[in-house]
């Protein structure tokens, strides 16, 4: 059915569409955008304060204010995902769906960027953070003592053929597309979950609660955090390092102080900004059509 005067101009001004119907239309009206589909995890997907009002929460909130009214901008994200899972079972079969629709019919532009962020719930959280870690003993001195590092990389290396198989995806359905991810800047261990609604809705926080459980002492555990995060950093570096039209902009000390973390594990609106703009100074670079 085509689209009103009205219903058109009301797809115009989206800044971003979680519909795959929306996104194909905005495909067809506005041919001359680019076509930006973003798929990860919290740092993607993160609610408001009010669940649908407040301060842009995610790096999608940023990226989509700073391209509206210049790219399609399409957003699959949800909270709790996990690298390996994007790439595997019904939400593959979603990603190819999207990154096919060029060939479906005549004039239809590719995906110009695929934006992904995935591997951070891989790591923390119930039934993941807690493996990796070694009941602490007075002869550890350092955070990686209190690491099983066996564990840790084995995961770190099936993260890294998750994106490898994304790119795989990338190459044969749209070789075109510029796959660009980020890496997880170090939080700071606390017991402070999400909320939501003023604190209607809560979670549980993910990894200080576990480091507490294996008695490890509160001076380590920043350095413990930060053996997660340079080991999955290091590798999408590798990664990147091996592929072609993948970019990683590398996250890590952009955020400077607590007060730039809301909880755990997601950044503030205000921190998710400051990355975000890394990612879009790297953006602009590559799609000057941005600027």
């Amino acid at each position: 059915m085509p689209l009103t005067p009205q219903e058109k101009t009301k797809l115009r001004k989206k800044k971003k569409t979680s519909s795959r119907i929306e996104f194909a239309q905005m495909r067809r009206f506005f041919p001359n955008r680019l076509n930006i589909v973003a798929e990860g995890d919290s740092w993607f997907a993160y609610p408001k304060k009010w669940l649908i009002a407040g301060k842009p929460a995610n790096l999608i909130d940023h990226l989509s204010k700073e391209t509206h009214l210049k790219a399609n901008f399409y957003c699959m994200a949800s909270n709790g995902d996990e690298a390996v899972d994007m790439v595997s079972g019904r939400q593959k079969h979603d990603l190819v769906r999207v990154l096919r629709w060029h060939e479906q019919g005549k004039n239809r532009k590719p995906v110009d960027l695929l934006l992904f962020s995935g591997g951070g719930n891989d790591l923390v959280g119930e039934n993941d953070f807690e493996r990796f870690l070694k009941r602490y003993q007075t002869s550890f001195t350092t955070g990686r003592q209190c690491v099983n590092l066996q564990r840790l990389n084995r995961k770190i290396r099936q993260i890294g053929l998750a994106y490898q198989e994304l790119l795989d995806i990338r190459d044969h359905y749209s070789p075109n597309t510029l796959v660009m991810t980020h890496t997880y800047d170090y939080p700071y261990p606390s017991n402070t979950g999400a909320e939501f609604l003023g604190g209607l809705i809560k979670t549980k926080a993910w990894m200080k609660r576990f480091m507490e459980d294996d008695n490890i002492p509160d001076h380590l555990q920043a350095d413990v955090i930060k053996v997660f995060m340079d080991a999955m950093g290091d590798e999408l570096k590798r990664v990147e390092a091996a592929r072609q039209d993948i970019i990683v902009v590398d996250s890590r000390g952009t955020l400077t102080g607590k007060k730039e973390w809301l909880n755990e594990i997601h950044p503030t609106s205000n921190g998710f900004k400051a990355i975000a703009k890394k990612m879009f100074r790297t953006i602009k670079v590559r799609f000057p059509a941005l600027q």
